[in-house]
């Protein structure tokens, strides 16, 4: 740098005066300089904010440049209200030697990390920056490190290997320069030099971080070992007589449409997949269904986020934060639930991932859990119109995952290809190069596999290993002789290798390397090795098991004691790892029943908190299957009013009443008094929820004459009176408030309708005029729902205060709390409530606009099951307009 002045700061920060280069003494000082030459010009409101959390935050940002224009003339220049570096900066040239791709100079530059040394008392958002800026000018640093020992490979290998392992010494975990490293050892002859060092990194990635070298990195020593690479045993040829479909799928998604393909197991739909995003010169990005799926509330939906964030770029922190509530390892999620941020977190990260780079698909759907199905179905609302290729199974799908389908193609226009056998004559291109293929065998194969491109991959390989080809011989039956060849593979593999494959199979969707190493007592490379050889012979796939087909097969070589003892091993070890219904399935597996209720019971809760209600009663259902008398009616007591809101959630009567009647065929069999009078209660609600308001009133007073009724039931008694006769007769509401005001009087703010009947109670208020008193007694609900994270009652809270807003007429705020109810209201599925708040909404909408607000309501009415619905309105809407 030739300046007059200029300043250093990659490494520690100086400034050149007077032709000589002299430290900066001032870190805060250093750190303003480090953001504007990164940010370039800035306003001098954000710099205050970011280097002082202080009132007087603007007053010491002026001090601060008036010391730095007064001590380096010209150093800075000042733009109206904003601040730029007007000196040139090691950082920006480092930058630009690196877009020019000259490494040599970019590495020169770099005298270490950026603002070495500086930690200023700052805001926790400049902290936030500097980390990320120095992590992100490491990896450039660290890349031109490689290009430059690329570059001087064939020269000067010494210099290369040198520059290698300086990458390594400041990123362990980049195994591209460990696999450089060996390529120059085994390229100066020194093949067991370069398998030294492997083992020495194996050793190092085991002891620190208990894992494996990547699969590029074995290849590569087992090719030093052997003298050759090893290849696959078969052409990648699949996608024979397949040129159709290609073309109707490409042009399907050229045209911004989606794709949904169906056919039979191993017909070759997740190939397809595969390539069409090669044809397009992009990368699949699956959203995977595995076959444990339906049994675990969300899981398809945490793995695919998981793999998003590994593709996306860096998130910001309220967005990780947001996902935290289904990714653990992010941290601890936001205390107060925001179904909106949530959603809009996910969008985040699939917006870091809308590209041309990126093709979006949804593979095995017909495994999809039903949570994870209607979050997918959510992200609508988030205005991502990427096109879709959907996978899944003829025949397979749930009726609520086809309807989906369905109205993806009636209503968006996607394109539906069933992938059918392949011809006879399509079935050669499969065949391995050196493999004569006559018309009779072509015939055979084709007849014996019908088509399908799995089963003839598996057979032409078991076929040529045994030098059938050749010779005509019948083939028997499709299925069993499939399961014959497979069985044969696995009963000649090493055994190590055969009893991962038998792990794998038994374990499933919780499969993976660290439950291997676990289960089998074994190091993390030997794992991996071990999976290698089964990639090699087509058993594994991208490490897991190629196909359900090779599961099934390998499940049926193994007894029934076995693969209890597996089951057993892989639900001890997965406790507190995995989701309690993955958990629970193995415990079932083994025989461990009551450990099973126990989990089955934890993934009932788990799922009531993410709002997957069907599939919370599903696991409630099965935990009772498994417990044992008594204590199946134990449960069944202890859960009754969890199930009960949940029937109501959903707002199916029917299954209030199953609830309902097999509770009470419990308490008979306990002989609890106490359970028997909640069924009655139950029962009670049940009549006004069906809108039978007077036989609710009738029955309601006669079960208070019951002197046996504990507190809890009295107050719910009370309640339902109340809120039968505020439907009835709304002109009584304040009969309705003092009969609320007496339920409450029963309890404490531990009862679970406590900010219900606040609710009823404001509205009471309401009808009768008097706001302020309604605003009051609803904020009270508000707060007791929040802090309990009740989503349905934070909904219905939004809802009243937006009616008092209407009442008031103040519009705008009465749809801003609209918008909020109709949010909380969906994220949480709770049927009523979300009747109740749509309704509602289209009152206010109707009467006060936006029509375009109107309209976007009606057209979710379909997607949220609100079609054709009876409306529930709770208040004479004449008070309103």
């Amino acid at each position: 740098m030739s300046e007059k002045v200029a300043v250093r700061l990659l490494g520690p920060p100086e400034v050149l005066v007077g032709g000589r280069w002299v430290a900066m003494p001032s870190r805060r000082r250093a750190a303003l300089l480090g953001y504007l030459a990164l940010e370039g010009a800035t306003e001098r409101a954000e710099l205050a904010a970011l280097l002082w959390e202080s009132p007087t935050a603007a007053g010491n940002l002026r001090a601060e440049l008036f010391r730095i224009e007064r001590r380096y003339p010209g150093l800075l220049r000042r733009e109206g209200t904003r601040v730029a570096l007007a000196a040139g900066s090691d950082v920006q040239r480092f930058l630009q030697m690196v877009l020019d791709d000259d490494p040599e100079e970019a590495v020169r530059l770099y005298r270490g990390p950026f603002l070495e040394g500086v930690q200023p008392p700052a805001a926790a958002e400049f902290e936030d920056w500097l980390l990320l800026s120095r992590n992100r000018l490491e990896e450039r640093y660290l890349d031109a490190l490689v290009r430059l020992a690329d570059r001087k490979a064939e020269d000067d290998p010494a210099a290369a290997l040198e520059l290698h392992r300086q990458v390594l010494a400041r990123d362990p975990v980049r195994e591209s320069s460990c696999r450089a490293v060996m390529r120059l050892y085994a390229r100066q002859g020194e093949v067991q030099r370069a398998l030294a060092y492997y083992a020495e990194y194996a050793a190092f990635l085991e002891r620190e971080l208990g894992v494996a070298p990547v699969q590029a990195t074995r290849a590569l020593a087992d090719e030093l070992r052997s003298g050759r690479a090893r290849t696959q045993r078969w052409k990648r040829a699949e996608l024979a007589g397949r040129d159709a479909e290609v073309r109707r799928a490409l042009e399907a998604l050229e045209a911004g449409r989606h794709v949904i393909l169906t056919g039979e197991p191993g017909i070759g739909k997740t190939r397809l997949i595969h390539e069409l995003a090669a044809v397009q010169g992009r990368r699949p990005l699956l959203m995977r269904g595995r076959p444990e799926d339906r049994r675990v509330p969300l899981a398809t939906a945490v793995r695919a986020l998981r793999a998003a964030l590994a593709e996306a770029e860096a998130q910001e922190g309220w967005v990780l934060r947001e996902l935290a509530r289904l990714l653990p390892e992010l941290g601890d999620p936001p205390a107060e639930e925001a179904p909106h941020r949530f959603l809009a977190a996910i969008g985040e990260v699939l917006r870091a991932l809308d590209s041309e780079k990126w093709l979006w698909g949804v593979d095995d759907l017909q495994f999809f859990d039903d949570a994870s199905l209607d979050l997918l179905g959510q992200l609508a609302s988030q205005r991502i119109r990427r096109p879709l290729v959907l996978a899944y199974r003829t025949g397979t799908l749930e009726r609520r995952a086809e309807v989906w389908v369905q109205s993806l193609i009636e209503r968006d226009g996607a394109e539906p290809i069933e992938l059918g056998p392949l011809e006879e004559a399509d079935v050669g291109a499969l065949v391995p190069d050196g493999v004569e293929l006559t018309g009779e065998w072509r015939t055979a194969l084709h007849r014996y596999t019908g088509g399908n491109p799995f089963f003839v991959l598996q057979a032409v390989e078991a076929w040529r290993e045994e030098g059938r080809f050749g010779r005509a011989e019948p083939c028997p039956e499709l299925s069993e002789r499939l399961f014959t060849l497979l069985r044969q593979r696995i009963a000649v593999l090493p055994v190590f290798e055969r009893s991962l494959l038998r792990l794998a199979a038994v374990a499933g969707e919780a499969y993976c390397p660290l439950l291997a190493a676990r289960v089998l007592e074994a190091t993390p490379l030997a794992v991996a090795e071990a999976a290698d050889e089964l990639e090699y012979q087509g058993l594994f796939r991208r490490g897991r098991l190629a196909h359900d087909l090779v599961r099934e097969a390998v499940l049926r070589t193994l007894d029934e004691a076995t693969v209890r003892a597996l089951h057993e091993q892989v639900a001890e070890r997965i406790v507190g790892e995995l989701p309690p219904g993955l958990v629970a399935a193995h415990f079932e597996a083994a025989g461990r029943l009551g450990r099973a209720a126990a989990f089955r019971l934890r993934a009932a809760e788990d799922a009531v908190q993410g709002f997957a209600y069907r599939e919370a009663l599903e696991q409630y259902h099965q935990a009772f299957a498994l417990a044992p008398e008594p204590e199946r009616s134990r449960l069944l007591g202890r859960t009754l009013i969890t199930r009960y809101r949940i029937a109501v959630a959903l707002a199916d009567w029917e299954r209030l009443r199953f609830e309902l009647d097999a509770t009470e065929k419990a308490a008979a069999e306990l002989g609890d008094a106490y359970l028997q009078r909640n069924v009655a209660v139950g029962r009670l609600d049940a009549l006004f929820r069906a809108n039978a308001f007077d036989r609710a009133l009738a029955e309601g007073r006669r079960l208070l004459e019951d002197e046996g009724l504990a507190p809890d039931q009295r107050a719910m008694a009370t309640y339902v009176v109340a809120q039968s006769l505020l439907y009835k007769e709304p002109r009584r509401s304040g009969e309705a408030a003092r009969l609320c005001e007496e339920a409450l009087g029963y309890v404490d703010e531990g009862w679970y309708m406590w900010g219900w009947a606040h609710n009823t109670l404001a509205l009471c208020r309401l009808h009768r005029g008097d706001l302020d008193a309604a605003e009051a007694v609803n904020g009270r609900a508000f707060e007791h729902f929040r802090a309990r994270r009740d989503l349905p009652g934070q909904a219905n809270s939004h809802r009243i205060q937006a009616l008092i807003h209407w009442r008031r007429g103040e519009l705008d705020a009465a749809r801003t709390r609209f918008g909020e109810a109709l949010a909380l209201a969906r994220k949480a599925g709770f049927r009523t409530i979300l009747t109740l708040v749509h309704d509602w909404a289209t009152a206010f909408y109707e009467a006060e606009g936006p029509a375009a607000a109107l309209r976007e309501l009606r057209a979710t009415e379909e997607d949220y099951g609100l079609a054709g619905r009876r409306r529930l309105l709770d208040l004479p809407l004449e008070a309103f307009t």
